[in-house]
């Protein structure tokens, strides 16, 4: 008998391959589930030290910022489920994103971030702008090389234990962001590479916690990068390959424009805050024209309250003279 494997909905298995695929310049942002170190735990902060590591293993400093844009290619299979993939990602030193996923049976599923503005786009749902936790998960993993700005990100790096990994003997440390979200990251003590990632994704289905290897790490252009990864989501596997990593390519409009639908939802966003804010304008207007006539109502009452009681003094000064 062949077991049933429940299938990721088609949007939220895109999203996840999409952060997965940032993991490269250690980018995937979540919250994890691993407890803060305790009281006896070591505590000093070694976030310098890590990102100068970290950089390192990438490649040089003064390479990593010459680098304009990346351009990446890759496979993903998900074998239990039979589901084959095709992603194809753009990343620019100014902070434009954009990757595609296509996946067999689905769709064509995307995202991206444009002028500030992070959005999805797939056979679906449709466009979508994305805000809160997937908004800053995805506009963090937006940088060229998420390594240079470590400490824009992140608060803390804890070293917090050791473990081997596929028999490379790792540092594990205890990243918490500037969002107060936390990963645990397994980092190679001989070449500081990442090797293993744990943490809890932000999705449209809610908090998914996952677990992501890294490996066969090949230089592109001087610049180190895994070009396999694991990943595991719940009982599910997914294996990723790249197959191409290009630099300071020639971006295709598609890479640096929102599709037209993402760009008419803008808009139309756009149009509801006009609208929401003239409408706030027209109620502080009644508001102040209603506070005009309360005022107004007060000052008649008080009058009237005023002219009955002269009224009755009058009255009362008349009664008495006639006695």
């Amino acid at each position: 008998m062949i077991p049933t494997i429940p299938l990721i909905p088609g949007r939220l298995m895109a999203l996840l391959l999409i952060a997965a695929m940032s993991l490269p310049a250690l980018s995937v942002r979540g919250s994890s589930d691993i407890p803060a170190p305790t009281d006896d735990e070591i505590q000093e902060n070694v976030l310098e030290a890590l990102q100068q590591k970290m950089i390192g293993a990438i490649g040089e400093k003064s390479a990593l910022e010459k680098v304009k844009n990346r351009r990446m290619i890759s496979s993903v299979s998900i074998v239990d489920a039979g589901i084959e993939a095709k992603n194809l990602g753009f990343v620019s030193a100014d902070g434009v994103m954009s990757e595609s996923l296509s996946i067999e049976g689905y769709g064509d599923f995307r995202q991206g971030v444009h002028g500030g503005v992070v959005w999805t786009s797939d056979p679906i749902n449709g466009p979508a702008i994305l805000s809160g936790p997937m908004k800053d998960q995805i506009l963090r993993s937006a940088h060229l090389f998420p390594a240079l700005h470590l400490q824009e990100d992140y608060v803390s790096a804890v070293l917090s234990g050791e473990e081997s990994i596929n028999d490379v003997e790792c540092d594990i440390y205890l990243l918490k962001s500037k969002t107060d979200t936390e990963e645990k990251y397994w980092v190679s003590k001989a070449d500081h590479r990442t090797i293993q990632v744990s943490l809890i994704a932000d999705s449209p289905m809610g908090k998914i916690p996952m677990k992501i290897q890294l490996g066969d790490f090949k230089k592109v252009d001087e610049i180190w990068y895994p070009h396999t990864m694991v990943i595991e989501q719940g009982i599910q596997t997914m294996d990723l390959q790249v197959s191409q990593i290009q630099h300071d390519v020639e971006p295709e409009e598609t890479e640096l424009v929102a599709p037209k639908s993402v760009q008419q939802l803008i808009e139309r966003k756009k149009d509801s805050k006009k609208e929401s804010g003239a409408e706030k304008e027209e109620y502080r207007a009644l508001e102040a024209a209603g506070t005009r006539s309360r005022v107004q109502l007060v000052e008649h009452s008080w009058s009237s309250t005023v002219g009955r009681a002269q009224l009755v003094e009058h009255s009362w000064s008349s009664t008495v003279g006639a006695r």
